[in-house]
Formats: structure tokens, C-alpha cells, sequence
């Protein structure tokens, strides 16, 4: 026997202890590479660049072969662009520094798997055998065999990110390692956030010094803590004042020595007390020339973080002249008079409330002949919506108002008003300026953003709730003819068959709204075609149906018309207003009494006519004149903005027709829209079908791409006569057409998350196999302007999401019979 050995200080370690022993010493390189760094980004200036210092102790601390930094910066077209700025390589490792394709790199779109978790403030920890094909390439050129990328945000935007590359082995990054180096990478974001604010600081005080230095105004900072001094004055006063900034510097009572003696109290107060003058003050200086201005200060306070005020920043205008211009108005109320009959814009005088003189604008805006019939009237006779004046203050018409003319009608003007003495007396000027066209444009182009947004919402519900209605609808036809064929089934309870017939009628309401969401949606608003004003009126009233349903019975009167030329969109807009305003205007609770009616008739003129009718309350008759008047409504404040029935006008008068209203109160409404016929033309229209195919059967092998499996399957059952096989991304469809290319037809959906339809088609056309020529796309509403180009420009054939069987069964057969000798080749 063999005695057992007895251990010795020279016996092996056990690898427990070993690997404890290496960990500590991992962890005390990163500890003392982090303490290197913090040591560093302290003693380093603002203006050096530490780039390549900081990653050279934590290269040497993670035992990376390569450790680098790259930089995120704009390209001018606004594409986020990432350059490598620094590199540290251990020894025998390849430098990459100089490396083109590490500079302006487009990051989302060359490497998006890293660009994703990086901009999501993950980090990035893998080998490289395991990333995507993409971004495999491009660091296995690089002899990178695992890597480790963390991202450097600054301001919460990503700035940037720190990478270790393993070029020696494969080896996976421990939890130890990354949470250290993420210590390092947040002390370097941090180190870059503070360099950009300071960078930002002193950009912007750079700037208000130039503002500053060409304003025509005097800008000032008064020191109040300790003793009172100017802390800056612009170079401008010099020209203003006669004295230069220097001159101030030196000597803090200079303002006070040369202001008038009645307003060096105002000054004082000023300068002391700044935050008790929220309004200008106006003050006489006597310039080194000798001659008197009148400045103007409007001044901030600047407070410390006690919130006492130690500073004040403010701005000296000279208002010389406009002052004496007030004076002279004082002076003189005939040449005010001159003044005001030369301003184009009205202009009112009021003394005690009451007008006292009005120039030639004002009569001609409010509708009278003469200015006498002004006198002694008040301005806020005419304005609609003008705020009550609060007790003991003066009556001032400012800002912007709606002005009630003599005959009734509503312009949109801005008023100001200002204080002053005319013929000795306090009075107050009005002047207004009409801004109703200005704001009908604003309005306009409100209510277009908000109608393109709408139709966007809208053409995106439809796209999403065509998916599945595609395979609720194509599963639920399938249940129904497997009821038929089978005669076990067919021999079950009514109720089955009944159960399925509600199914399937639901689906198809669900199919006609959503048919009616993407016709509302539809953003070509300038093309005018031939429309089908039936097919219009059934979208609005799809649309306003809930608001009918409440209050009245819909009755439809539809007359054999022909096309009209429009605009399918926009006549929408025009006919749910009025389906909308014809149904608010009946109370709710009576829909089995009132009714609204749609009436279509082609009129003695050869025009067709559309009538909106209903029993409603009516429209009082002085109202009927300005029914179409902008911002006049006769709904409740907060239901209508007046703009309705406007922008109604606007929209069919631009397309030739006409809009009229009828109306008795207490006898309902009629609107009435006359529009031109559209000219008979050919429309030559992409066909979704082939013209009849051979009677012969034949089976073929069928591609269906949908990332939306229950789709697929749908269309498997469909097509259960043929070879079918499903991909459910546009990735994995490419990989398997490039493995085997032998498919008579490819059922491809257009809108697929990362990989859509497009990229597919445009990646086997670039492979030159002509699988291109056989495709087949499938669409549940190409709500994107990028994907509604790319149908209309490639040949091939789009079904539409709900499936219509028989299309596409006929469409398979054609393209099977088309392709079968190239698939036996």
C-alpha cells in the first residue's frame, strides 16, 4: 500500500480557490483602470480630447484585444451618423482606426441588431457566431470573435458607445466585467455631458454678447451685492448715451449724475426694486452732448439661490423720438387727425367709453356710410367677444376680437389700444387690423393637419383590422362549405347553421365599415376623378352612423345619376359634415318622428343634385345670409367653430359646383349640392385578375409570406388543392427562394414589420433569378405613401385583405398554369 500524501505548501491550489483569486484580480485591474479614468477626466481641460487615454487602461484592464470609441454626430441631411474616435489595441492585434468603414457609419442601418439595443440604453454582449448575417460580416473582417458594446448617453440622447473586441477566443463576458466597464462607460458619458454644457454655456454667452454688442438697444447688468457697480454695458452706448462702457466701469453713479432730477427717483426705485416694475419705465438722461433722451428700461431681476436679488439685467431704449412724437400729438389733435385718416386700418378715439372721432377705415369696416353715425357710440357695441373690463381700470380693446358689422356679418380683427390725451383730455386710440382671411387660411390649414391625421389613424385601423377579418371571414367560409359537404354536419342542428350565417353576416359589416375607413382616408386631396356620389354618401353615413341612429330615421331617395368629378376624400369630408349637422340639429330621443333624408336626382342643367334633408329645428332666416360666413355658427359655444359649412362652400366650389340652404324654422333644413357630371374617359386600371384562365386543374407549389400566421393558414385551407407552404417574415421567405426557387406563385403581404413585402421583391429582383415575375401581393390597406408607389409601380397583380376567394383561387390557377414549364426546368 501507498501511503496517502500529505499536502505541502507546494501542492496545486484547489480551482475553487483559483477562480476567486483570478476574479479578485480582475476586479481589482477594473477598479484601479476606473480610478486611472476618473483621475484623468479631472485633471484634463475642457479644450483636450481623452479619448484615446481613457479606453488604453480599460483595454489593458478587461484583457480585450481591442478597445475603442466611437462618436455620434449629425450628417447635414440629419442622419444620425457614428465614427470611431480612438482605439487601443493589445499587441499583435490589427489596428482599425484608420478603417473607412468605421467612419459615418449609418449604425440603424448597417449593424440594426446593435443599433437597436444601444439606442434602447442596453448593452450589447454576444458572440460573434451568433448575431445576425449582416453584422457577422462585417466583424468577422475584423478577426472579431465576441464583443462587448456599451452605449454612452448624453442629455438622454445615445452620444456614442465604448466596444471591446476578443480576437484570441470566443469567450463570453462575465457579469463582474460588464457591470465594472458599465461603471467606466457612465463616468465617461457623464465626463461628455458635462464637456457639451459647458461648450453649450459658453456658445451661448458668446452669442448674447454679439446680440448683445449689435442690439440698438443698451443692454445692461447692474451689480446690487456688495458694492454697485456696472457688470456689463453694451458697446452701443457710446452712440446712445455719449459715454463708453469703460467710462460706466469705472464710475456707478454716472446714470444718476446724468438723469433729469425728477426722474432720479424712478431710477433709483429701479435699480433697487426691480421686481415691483413689471412694465417699461420711462426716464430722461442728459447725454455727454448735453441734449436730453428718453430711455425706456424693462428690467429682470437676478436672484441667487437664497432668492435674494443681487443683480439687474435689463435693456435702455431711446424712445426720443416716439416720445416727441406723442407730444406733438398732444399738441396738435388736426394733425392726429391727418395721422389717423392716413392709417388704412380702422382707427377709433373714445373718451369715456364713447367714440369721438373715427377715420374713414373703421365706417367702411363696420358698414355705414358716414362717421356720424359713429359718434357718441361704443366701440364694444360691435365686438362679440370681448372680455368684461374690471372695475376702476380703463376700458382698453385689445388683442384679437370678432367685429359684428351693420349688416351682420363677422370679421376677425386684432385691436390695439393705448392711453393718451387727445385735445387736452384722456382719451384711448383703437386701431384694428382685419385678420379674417388670415385666419380663415389658419383655420383651413388646422382642419386639413387634423383631417390628414385623421385619415392616417384611419387608413392604420383599417390596415390592422383587415388581418384578421382576413382570416375570421376566410375561416368562417370555410366552415360553412365543410357544413355543406358534409352530410354528417349538414344533418346538425339549425341553430349551427344559423350561428355561422350571423357570423359571416357581422364580418361583412365589419368588411363595408372598414371598406368605408379607407375610402375616408384617402390622401390624394388634390386628384379629381370620376366618383361615385352613392358610394360617397353610403361612406358618410357609415361614418355618422352613430349620431343618426339617436335621433332620426335615415331615408334614402338615390336616383339613377352618373359619375360626378371630385374628389372621393374630400366630398366625404363635405357630406359627413352635413349628414352630422343635419342630425344634431333634432333633439335625441324621437328617431321614430324625425327623419333625414338623402336625395340624389341629375338636374334640368345636366348636374346632378344631392340633397341632405331633415325635419329639425331649422335655421332662423336673418341667419340664412351668413350661413356660410366663416366663424358663424348657430350651434351652442364649444359645439361649432363656425368653420363647417365654410369650408363645405370652399371645397365644392372649387370643384364647380354649388351649395345652397334652405330652411323654416321648426320645418327642418335642406342642403343642397349641385355638382358637374364627370366626363366620360377611359380608366385604365392595373388588373387584380387575368383575363379567364384554361378550364385544365393543375397542382402547384404556393409561397404564402404573411407575418400574421393565421392569415396564412387561411389561405392554405383555400388553397388546399395545391402545395402550399408558409413563411412568416420576409427574412425567412428569401432564405428559403434562394435555397429552392421552384414556386409557381408567391402570396406575399405588402406591410411586414423589419422585412416587408417591398424589401423581399426588391432583394429577389437584385438576385436575377426572375422570381419577381411571380409574386402575387397581398394587401390589407398599403396606408403608407412609400407602399402605395411601390404597388402602383410594379406589374404584379394585389389582393385585397378580406380574401375574395374565388380571386384568389383564380389568380393561383393562372400563374400556376403560367409558371409550370420555368418550375420543371
Amino acid at each position: 500500500m501507498h501511503s496517502k500524501p500529505q499536502p505541502t505548501d507546494a501542492s496545486p491550489r484547489p480551482p475553487e480557490l483559483h477562480g476567486a483569486t483570478a476574479a479578485l484580480a480582475r476586479r481589482e485591474r477594473y477598479l484601479t483602470a476606473l480610478v486611472e479614468i476618473q483621475q484623468r477626466l479631472l485633471a484634463a481641460s475642457p479644450a483636450e480630447s481623452l479619448f484615446e487615454e481613457l479606453v488604453e487602461p480599460l483595454g489593458e484592464a478587461s484583457g480585450a484585444s481591442r478597445a475603442y470609441l466611437f462618436e455620434a454626430h449629425r450628417s447635414p441631411d440629419g442622419n444620425l451618423l457614428f465614427s470611431q474616435r480612438a482605439e487601443w489595441c493589445a499587441p499583435g492585434v490589427k489596428p482599425e482606426l484608420e478603417n473607412p468603414e468605421l467612419q459615418d457609419m449609418h449604425l440603424e442601418r448597417q449593424l440594426p441588431h446593435v443599433y437597436e439595443l444601444l439606442s434602447r440604453g442596453q448593452i450589447l454582449s454576444a458572440l460573434v457566431k451568433d448575431l445576425p448575417s449582416e453584422e457577422r460580416r462585417l466583424l468577422e473582417s475584423q478577426d472579431i470573435l465576441s464583443v462587448l458594446t456599451l452605449p454612452l448617453w448624453v442629455h438622454g440622447t445615445l452620444s456614442g458607445f465604448i466596444g471591446f473586441d476578443n480576437c484570441v477566443e470566443a469567450r463570453e463576458w462575465e457579469k463582474l466585467e460588464v457591470d465594472l466597464l458599465w461603471a467606466a462607460a457612465g463616468a465617461i458619458a457623464l465626463a461628455m455631458e458635462q464637456r457639451q454644457s459647458a461648450r453649450s454655456l459658453r456658445e451661448r454667452e458668446l452669442r448674447f454678447r454679439r446680440i448683445a454688442e449689435n442690439a440698438s438697444d443698451v443692454l445692461y447688468r447692474y451689480q446690487l451685492a456688495g458694492t454697485r457697480s456696472f457688470a456689463f454695458v453694451s458697446g452701443v452706448v457710446t452712440k446712445n448715451l455719449g459715454f463708453t462702457p469703460e467710462e460706466h466701469y469705472r464710475d456707478p453713479e454716472l446714470w444718476h449724475r446724468q438723469m433729469h432730477p425728477e426722474d432720479r427717483e424712478v431710477l433709483e426705485q429701479l435699480l433697487a426694486e426691480p421686481e415691483k416694475h413689471d412694465s417699461p419705465v420711462v426716464v430722461r438722461f442728459t447725454r455727454r452732448d448735453g441734449r436730453t433722451v428718453w430711455l425706456q428700461h424693462v428690467v429682470t431681476p437676478v436672484m441667487d439661490a437664497s432668492g435674494l436679488c443681487v443683480a439687474v439685467e435689463g435693456i435702455a431704449r431711446d424712445i426720443t423720438e416716439r416720445r416727441q412724437f406723442e407730444e406733438a400729438l398732444k399738441l396738435s389733435e388736426a394733425s392726429f387727425r391727418i395721422l389717423l385718416e392716413g392709417v388704412p386700418d380702422p382707427a377709433a378715439i373714445q373718451r369715456d367709453g364713447r367714440i369721438i372721432y373715427a377715420n374713414a377705415a373703421l365706417v367702411s369696416s363696420l358698414g355705414f356710410a358716414r362717421p356720424q353715425e359713429l359718434m357718441g357710440r361704443r366701440l364694444r357695441e360691435f365686438v362679440l367677444d370681448d372680455p368684461p373690463t374690471p372695475e376702476g381700470s380703463v376700458a382698453l380693446v385689445t388683442g384679437e376680437r370678432r367685429l359684428m358689422r351693420r349688416d351682420g356679418k363677422v370679421r376677425v380683427a386684432e385691436f390695439a389700444s393705448l392711453p393718451l390725451l387727445f385735445d387736452g383730455e384722456p382719451a384711448v386710440v383703437s386701431i384694428a387690423r382685419d385678420v379674417t382671411e388670415q385666419r380663415q387660411l389658419q383655420s383651413r390649414l388646422s382642419l386639413a393637419d387634423r383631417m390628414a391625421s385623421m385619415g392616417t389613424l384611419a387608413a392604420g385601423i383599417a390596415h390592422e383590422i383587415n388581418n384578421p377579418l382576413a382570416f375570421v371571414i376566410s375561416n368562417l367560409g370555410f366552415l360553412a362549405e365543410e357544413m355543406s359537404r358534409s352530410p354528417v354536419l349538414a344533418r346538425g342542428p339549425e341553430e349551427w347553421r344559423s350561428v355561422l350565417a350571423e357570423a359571416r353576416e357581422g364580418a361583412e359589416r365589419v368588411r363595408q365599415i372598414v371598406r368605408q375607413l379607407k375610402a375616408f382616408s384617402r390622401p390624394d386631396e388634390e386628384r379629381v376623378e370620376p366618383v361615385d356620389v352613392h358610394a360617397v354618401l353610403e361612406s358618410a353615413v357609415t361614418l355618422a352612423d352613430n349620431e343618426i341612429k339617436h335621433r332620426a330615421r335615415l331615408r334614402r331617395e338615390f336616383g339613377p345619376v352618373p359619375r360626378v368629378m371630385g374628389n372621393e376624400g374630400r366630398l366625404c369630408q363635405v357630406f359627413l359634415n352635413l349628414v352630422v349637422n343635419a342630425a344634431q340639429a333634432i333633439p335625441e330621443g324621437a328617431a321614430e318622428r324625425n327623419e333625414i333624408r338623402l336625395v340624389t336626382r341629375l338636374g334640368q342643367d345636366g348636374r346632378v343634385v344631392v340633397e341632405v334633408q331633415d325635419t329639425g329645428s331649422g335655421i332662423p332666416r336673418e341667419a340664412l345670409g351668413r350661413i356660410f360666413d366663416p366663424f358663424y355658427t348657430t350651434k351652442p359655444v364649444g359645439v361649432g367653430t363656425g368653420l363647417g359649412l365654410s369650408i363645405c362652400h370652399g371645397i365644392i366650389t372649387s370643384l364647380g359646383g354649388d351649395i345652397s340652404v334652405e330652411s323654416e324654422p321648426g320645418q327642418g333644413t335642406v342642403v343642397r349640392v349641385v355638382l358637374p357630371v364627370a366626363e366620360e374617359c377611359a380608366r385604365v386600371e392595373k388588373p387584380v385578375q387575368a383575363p379567364q384562365p384554361a378550364p385544365t386543374a393543375q397542382r402547384g407549389r404556393v409561397l404564402i409570406v404573411d407575418d400574421e400566421p393565421a392569415v396564412g393558414r387561411s389561405l392554405r385551407r383555400i388553397l388546399r388543392e395545391h402545395d402550399v407552404e408558409l413563411a412568416t417574415s420576409g427574412r425567412q421567405a428569401l432564405e428559403r427562394l434562394t435555397a429552392d426557387g421552384r414556386f409557381h406563385v408567391i402570396l406575399c403581404d405588402v406591410m411586414m414589420p423589419d422585412f416587408g413585402g417591398k424589401d423581399l421583391y426588391e432583394a429577389i429582383q437584385q438576385g436575377g433569378s426572375g422570381l419577381e415575375q411571380r409574386f402575387v401581393f397581398v394587401s390589407g390597406g398599403a396606408f403608407t405613401q412609400g407602399a402605395r408607389d411601390f404597388l402602383a409601380r410594379v406589374p404584379n397583380p394585389t389582393l385585397e385583405k378580406p380574401f375574395d376567394e374565388a380571386a384568389v383561387k383564380r389568380v393561383v390557377r393562372e400563374f400556376v398554369l403560367r409558371n409550370a414549364e420555368a418550375v420543371r426546368s
